[in-house]
């Protein structure tokens, strides 16, 4: 498959972040995170993006120019070696930049520093939010990544579900995964914006060890692990009768996440855990309802909490954690969040993971699927059974 971006579709995206830099009163633009420049320009390459808000979008790469060429489908692609060139082509081009807008949630400070240093008659301000939310809502070329990424990852459960059986390590089980993983075409880096976040494309947890929290922010990324150098994910553990083993996966396809949760068994559950997945269930049944009756995210926030506190549940609902989805794309974490405080809707064209989970004691249950919202309906991305795998 050519996993090129076409032309049209970046045309599009970049004249959408002009017309926010107009709106917010921003001369230029100058993009450096990774993701955010791939989605300008469709190339990871060394460098950074000038947009102006008044004139030609410019890629300037450092390394490799030729790659760069290769699958950026840009015209303006030129290479430099320091940021001087740069700011004589800025100067040269008789660009305004008055204001000048940077990612300023991931930008390190020596980098500030220095492009402070070539502006000091400039005001700089922060448009990683303005870039964040335009990257939240997916083209149709976006979301066919999605679909496809949702077909193979299906795939793969139905594969594990013969592999899961009594004195199987979670180890075994995450080695067989990843390895179907890279099989049905999944890339193996997952990108998180967050500072210090780093994760496995695989959560592997039976039982008790999916209590073991990390120094992750998720409901579902602990584990024991196998090393304190990374300690989480799948660690030594035997599969056992009984209990819950949780996989917490993503699908990364041509740079496109997909995350999904689902849950399993050897023999049955107890009762306790089979009823809180079914909350867990209709906690998804109301997400939905929330969702095309265009509530607001602290609305179904709320509504959430609501369901879980009748049913008694609160103490060990989201593992501590204060969200219950976000949305996701190039990177994990993605906007919008699901939590109470974030001030806005799920919007058409957005892909959201929704996970509300139930950590107990002995295990996990509750599951993650990702939707995307189209007319206002949430359309399921992750097709293989939410209900509890018995095996």
């Amino acid at each position: 498959m050519n996993s090129t971006i076409p032309e049209k579709e970046l045309l599009k995206r970049a004249g959408r972040l002009k017309e926010r830099l107009i709106e917010n009163d921003i001369d230029i633009a100058l993009v450096q995170q990774n993701v955010d420049k791939f989605y300008f320009t469709g190339t990871f390459q060394d460098g950074v993006l000038l947009v102006p808000k008044d004139g030609e979008v410019t890629l300037f790469i450092r390394r490799s120019l030729e790659r760069a060429k290769e699958e950026s489908p840009l015209h303006a692609i030129q290479g430099y070696k320091s940021f001087t060139e740069i700011h004589e082509y800025i100067k040269d081009h008789g660009f305004k930049v008055a204001t000048i807008g940077l990612e300023m949630d991931v930008l390190p400070g020596f980098i500030y520093k220095k492009i402070e240093s070539f502006f000091s008659d400039s005001s700089i301000v922060d448009i990683s939010t303005v870039i964040r939310t335009l990257r939240s809502i997916k083209s149709s070329f976006e979301i066919s990544k999605f679909i496809e990424a949702g077909k193979r990852l299906d795939r793969i459960f139905e594969h594990i579900k013969n592999e899961i059986k009594p004195d199987v390590t979670e180890f075994e089980i995450f080695r067989i995964f990843s390895s179907e993983l890279l099989k049905e075409g999944s890339c193996p880096f997952i990108r998180s914006r967050r500072f210090n976040v780093e994760s496995l494309s695989t959560y592997v947890m039976c039982g008790s060890s999916a209590n073991r929290h990390s120094m992750i922010d998720s409901p579902s990324a602990g584990g024991e692990g196998v090393s304190i150098a990374y300690p989480a994910g799948a660690g030594h553990k035997m599969l056992e009768n009984g209990e819950p083993i949780i996989i917490d996966t993503v699908f990364n396809f041509d740079g496109y996440n997909l995350d999904c949760t689902r849950i399993f068994a050897i023999g049955t559950l107890e009762k306790s855990f089979l009823e809180a997945h079914s909350v867990s269930e209709r906690c998804h049944d109301r997400f939905i309802e929330a969702v095309q009756g265009h509530s607001s995210i602290p609305q179904i926030y709320h509504d959430i909490e609501a369901i879980v506190e009748k049913e008694k549940l609160s103490a060990i609902f989201m593992g501590g954690v204060k969200f219950i989805g976000h949305g996701i794309g190039l990177e994990l974490d993605e906007l919008p969040v699901l939590a109470e405080h974030y001030q806005g809707y799920v919007e058409e064209g957005m892909v959201v993971a929704f996970e509300p989970k139930f950590i107990f004691d002995a295990g996990t249950v509750g599951y993650e699927t990702a939707y995307y919202i189209k007319d206002r309906k949430c359309i399921a991305l992750n097709k293989f059974s939410s209900a509890i795998q018995m095996v």
